[in-house]
């Protein structure tokens, strides 16, 4: 008797290990699990100096385009003109008698980086585009060679040069164009300062 007892609760418990594993199994399936996400969005602005204009290259006149003539394919145009200088006083590269494109002049009371933005030129019109900032009476500009758009593209490019209060700086520019012919395309330039 003792032996049959013993084989039945035997029997007994391997029952009850299957009902218990079989309603955990059936407990945990149903729930559900929550994970917290690994991402989070983030938002930030710094406020940009409106106090340093784009003027022409003699008066305080605010230019509003800066124009590169057309030319050939692939071609280097170095001589661009603004809509107050217009195409009687273009931009002039030389050892000892450059002009810059344009001026920038600090209006503020404090000195300011210089930090150069375009946009994307449209239609795929510029391979390149480099420039040159300097003192307003350097006139031994003859190359243009920092690059403000290594492929045409939107750039932001600080460039670690400071106009102090009230004073100006002489901008150069220079534009690679794209292989392509017949093509027509604009960018926007925007001068932005930082505290220096």
């Amino acid at each position: 008797m003792y032996k049959l007892i013993k084989k039945l609760l035997g029997k007994l418990n391997i029952v009850l290990m299957l009902t218990l594993a079989v309603i955990m199994v059936g407990g945990l399936s149903g729930i559900t699990y929550v994970l917290a996400a690994n991402t989070a969005n983030q938002s930030a602005s710094s406020s940009s100096a409106t106090t340093i204009s784009v003027v022409g290259k003699v008066a305080d006149t605010a230019i509003t385009t800066i124009t590169f003539p057309e030319a050939a394919p692939s071609a280097t145009v170095s001589a661009p003109y603004n809509d107050v200088d217009t195409t009687t006083d273009p931009q002039v590269l030389s050892g000892t008698v450059s002009e810059p494109v344009v001026r920038l002049k600090n209006g503020s009371g404090v000195d300011y980086n210089v930090t150069l933005e375009i946009t994307t030129w449209t239609n795929g019109v510029a391979a390149s585009e480099d420039y040159e900032l300097v003192v307003a009476t350097d006139a031994t500009v003859a190359v243009v060679d920092n690059v403000l758009s290594a492929d045409g593209n939107a750039a932001s490019v600080p460039t670690a040069i400071s106009i102090p209060s009230a004073g100006y700086k002489a901008l150069y520019l220079e534009l690679v164009l794209s292989a392509v012919a017949g093509k027509t395309g604009t960018s926007t330039l925007t001068v932005l300062g930082e505290t220096a």
